[in-house]
């Protein structure tokens, strides 16, 4: 299991971005991936699968203009 945390900018909030995440993979039929937000930081946790490379790939895509920092644990 791969985890990632996303710092998100100062001004959105990581509930919304977590939903509008959660849609993009929805929409593109990626399942198996948790993401949780964590208001307090202001941070997205995101666990997946380590081969599930194309769902890494749609959310590295998509955080790209929300993300202040990645962290992979």
């Amino acid at each position: 299991m791969r985890s990632h945390r996303y710092i998100i900018k100062d001004s959105l909030k990581a509930d919304e971005v977590a939903r509008d995440l959660e849609l993009q993979l929805d929409i593109n039929r990626m399942s198996d991936v948790r993401i949780l937000s964590v208001n307090a930081q202001n941070e997205i946790l995101v666990q997946m699968q380590e081969e599930n490379e194309e769902a890494g790939d749609v959310i590295d895509v998509f955080m790209k203009e929300y993300k202040t920092a990645e962290i992979i644990e």
